[in-house]
């Protein structure tokens, strides 16, 4: 009976705490216990499989072989990966299982209209569009998506385009954009941040620090915005400032050249410690994982091979390198800077740590224990679902 009245009295008070109080003790219960199977994992690791943790590639060979020979962190799937839903499943599987106990970043670029790899997914229009509808909209577009992402296996989503598009020439940006009005893109793009993360997905605001006031496409050659930094900072940074301080998971850094924010000629933001150190991580506070866009692109490889650019993305505070033009040079660059001193262990742990703790933390999210089978199974009545095209079209309709 003592026991009984004790447990009573301790729901009472449990029942009268206020949430905010209950959440907070739940995440400072759960942030210790992450961080020292962090430490645990990291004491373990050696600097090869560090090293593997800073990239992720399309996995055009092999999966198996090339998380083997490169212990890679994390792997994008494009249109040409992903034919129908059980096919993309066990490919994720495979890169799962083939990873061991450090589970692999799964990426796509997903973010609706023109760029859109999932074809059985359900369809969502551009930015542009969506921007017709208010917030609360927006966000369950993502919370929507992201449902959709994580049933499939994926954990980040390279979306939203947070680029203010200023330049109605714009080749790459254009409808990718919520818009010209940088209050307005940093509300809905935080929208759409919240719901994303909240389905368990990492959302990742690009291009940082803005890839919107261009004429020329990054994927071709090197873009140059000649704004003054005064202007750069009420346009193109508002949207990220935001996300940063409402704890998105991830940032992209754009492949264009700030004159006003690094005067170094030729040279892409991907590639500068004033961006990505002095005002991405010090200035506004970043502390999450910081990617790099293709790597491959030219804008990038017109300048160095793949070798130089990617220690030099990695020595400008870059934690991820995504799509080295060859991996093996690419890996082998960033391995002989460590060996060698270039690149201090510290540095190297610092990233690898970041890396580890987003992987265990959407880890906690994404259920794997059931048997594939039975994941297939429930993904096939959540992805594309008349619910989720009915929710769809019924807000826009509503917005019209």
């Amino acid at each position: 009976m003592r026991v009984w009245k004790s447990l009573s009295a301790l729901f009472l008070i449990l029942c009268l705490m206020p949430v905010q109080t209950a959440a907070v003790y739940a995440a400072s219960d759960q942030k210790p216990s992450r961080e020292r199977r962090i430490s645990a994992v990291l004491s373990r690791m050696s600097p090869e499989e560090k090293i593997g943790q800073l990239f992720m590639v399309a996995p055009d060979g092999d999966v198996d072989q090339l998380i083997s020979n490169y212990k890679v962190g994390g792997i994008i799937l494009f249109s040409r990966h992903i034919q129908n839903l059980q096919q993309s499943m066990n490919l994720i599987e495979q890169a799962r299982v083939s990873s061991g106990t450090i589970p692999p970043l799964v990426a796509v670029d997903q973010e609706g209209g023109r760029v859109a790899r999932i074809s059985f997914a359900t369809p969502v229009p551009p930015a542009r569009e969506l921007a017709r509808l208010d917030a609360e909209s927006i966000r369950r577009v993502g919370l929507m998506m992201g449902e959709e992402l994580a049933a499939i296996g994926f954990n980040v989503n390279f979306a939203p385009v947070l680029d203010v598009n200023t330049d109605p020439a714009n080749p790459v940006i254009g409808d990718r954009s919520f818009g010209s009005d940088p209050a307005k893109v940093s509300q809905l793009g935080l929208a759409y941040i919240s719901g994303l993360q909240a389905a368990g997905v990492a959302a990742c605001a690009k291009h940082f620090p803005g890839h919107g006031d261009t004429h020329k496409d990054s994927h071709h050659m090197l873009p140059v915005v000649t704004r003054n930094s005064d202007l750069l900072d009420s346009v193109e940074l508002l949207p990220f400032r935001e996300a940063v301080r409402s704890g998105v998971d991830m940032v992209m850094i754009a492949h264009v050249n700030y004159p006003a924010l690094d005067p170094t000629p030729n040279l892409p933001a991907t590639l500068s410690q004033p961006i990505v150190t002095n005002l991405l991580r010090d200035r506004l506070g970043y502390g999450g994982v910081i990617i790099t866009d293709a790597m491959n692109m030219r804008a990038v490889t017109n300048q160095l091979s793949a070798g130089p650019a990617a220690l030099a993305a990695f020595q400008a505070g870059v934690d991820i390198i995504l799509m080295p033009d060859n991996l093996e040079e690419a890996y082998s660059a960033v391995l002989t800077a460590v060996q060698n001193g270039k690149v201090t262990q510290t540095r190297l742990d610092e990233s690898v740590r970041r890396i580890l703790d987003l992987k265990f933390a959407l880890a906690e999210n994404l259920s794997t224990d059931e048997p594939l089978g039975a994941r297939l199974q429930k993904a096939s009545a959540i992805v594309g679902s008349p619910r989720h095209r009915a929710l769809i079209n019924g807000l826009l309709q509503e917005a019209r």
